[in-house]
């Protein structure tokens, strides 16, 4: 953690310059069988036939190339902006799996195959010839019989925020974390967890928790992954139901489905109720913005005030109260847990593929802390993630950097490529 006004100024300065100026293989088979192609008889409800409550639902933003190559298990939810690149191999996603916002999959080799009941977070990479669990569950908290933890007899599986895995084997009750990597060839064995910011590389690194890249696995990262899965399988019924009254309903500015964490509803902008299906990004829910319609298409030189891609989504945790934007650039997203909000100031900066995600600290060993917060004049640099923190006015995060579950204070600078976590500890992304 840095305070020198020069470093803060210098870093801000190039955030919010970069936020203005830049707006035939065998196929894998589908746990339980069958599966359903997203073609577009088949979109955005997969199968167009099947019941709400076993369908797998497709945002209609999201990137599906060669369907025929696809195949998906029952209640797969796929968020906006997600990507499913299949030209050269095939990708094969079972029940219960959800490919959440800004998520990249492109498969090559012997293409990538996902197994029951895997998260795969907002803007997670997936590519080359990988499997993510599918194999592998004997990890510490993965017997039904001797521990209740898992439901269904089947554990899970998290590929965090803006991690990637390139061509490994992650077995299931895992966790990649934020902004970590598992290399080609790397199998990450069930109960282990990568750091955040790791790179590994070898089967040692992935195994060795002396080495300093894994953990093991806890009881509370299971709790956190159950929930998680309950909430996207919501989410793969509600948004089917919505379709079903009216495709229009899964489009542009809309509705929130009603659930039992959410209770629905339309987003606020400019102090106006506004639903707009043919917008070009995604707002959803009890979104507030302080600027008006029409101030966020407003032309500021050669860019939109707000760009591309860009999916604002309180369909979990709701409100999110936003004040006026100074840029938001393309594939930015916001989102919130459960029961939690987000609370934005005026004058922020958000770079290409930023995340802000709602939360309450951990404050020992118990989510009852601030929320997710972020004051005025704040810049994000591309690529950074804000999760179950509040950050103080005038600071700024530097490009591909995590600040989580922590407090920093007014006039801040956070440096490129550093996850500051739980007030203080400071460690480095190593790719």
């Amino acid at each position: 953690m840095f305070k020198p006004r020069a470093i803060f100024s210098a870093l801000a300065a190039i955030i919010l310059a970069l936020v203005i100026g830049t707006q035939v293989h065998k196929q894998p088979a589908v746990a339980s069988g069958g599966g359903c192609n997203p073609t577009s008889h088949n979109l955005p409800i997969c199968p167009s036939t099947a019941p709400s409550k076993s369908a797998s639902f497709l945002d209609p933003t999201a990137t599906i190339i060669n369907p025929t190559n696809i195949r998906l298990g029952k209640k797969v939810y796929v968020a906006p902006f997600a990507k499913l690149d299949a030209t050269i191999a095939p990708i094969s996603i079972a029940d219960d799996s959800n490919v959440q916002d800004q998520v990249r999959i492109i498969a090559s080799g012997t293409g990538v195959d996902i197994g029951p009941r895997v998260i795969m977070a907002h803007m997670a990479t997936i590519k080359g010839a990988a499997k993510i669990g599918t194999q592998g569950s004997t990890g510490p908290f993965s017997n039904p019989i001797t521990n209740a933890q898992f439901k269904n007899d089947i554990p899970e599986t998290f590929l965090s925020f803006n991690c990637e895995v390139d061509g490994a084997t992650i077995e299931s009750n895992t966790v990649v974390n934020f902004l970590s990597r598992v290399g080609p060839g790397v199998t990450l064995p069930a109960g282990k967890v990568v750091l955040p910011g790791k790179n590994v590389t070898t089967n040692l690194e992935a195994t060795s928790g002396s080495l300093g890249k894994v953990a093991n696995l806890t009881e509370a990262d299971v709790a956190l992954l159950e929930g998680i899965i309950e909430v996207n399988e919501a989410f793969a019924k509600g948004y089917t139901e919505l379709a079903r009254i009216d495709l229009s309903n899964v489009q542009g500015i809309n509705f929130a489905p009603v659930t039992s964490f959410n209770p629905g509803g339309l987003p606020q902008i400019g102090g106006v109720v506004t639903r707009d299906f043919t917008f070009r990004n995604r707002i959803i829910g009890n979104v507030v913005l302080e600027d008006s319609f029409a101030t966020l298409n407003d032309k500021i030189g050669l860019t939109d005030k707000i760009g591309n891609g860009i999916s604002l989504r309180a369909d979990e945790g709701q409100p999110f109260n936003v004040g006026k934007i100074a840029g938001m650039a393309n594939d930015v997203v916001f989102h919130a847990l459960a029961t939690t909000s987000l609370t934005l100031g005026d004058n922020i900066g958000y770079g290409p593929r930023v995340l802000v995600h709602g939360g309450r600290q951990v404050v020992n060993g118990v989510a009852n802390g601030p929320q997710t917060r972020i004051d005025d004049s704040v810049g994000l640099a591309p690529n950074s993630v804000i999760f179950r923190s509040v950050i103080g006015n005038n600071s700024a995060v530097g490009e591909k950097s995590a600040v989580f579950n922590s407090t920093v204070a007014p006039r801040t600078a956070i440096g490129s490529r550093t996850i500051y976590a739980d007030n203080g500890k400071i460690s480095s992304v190593e790719w």
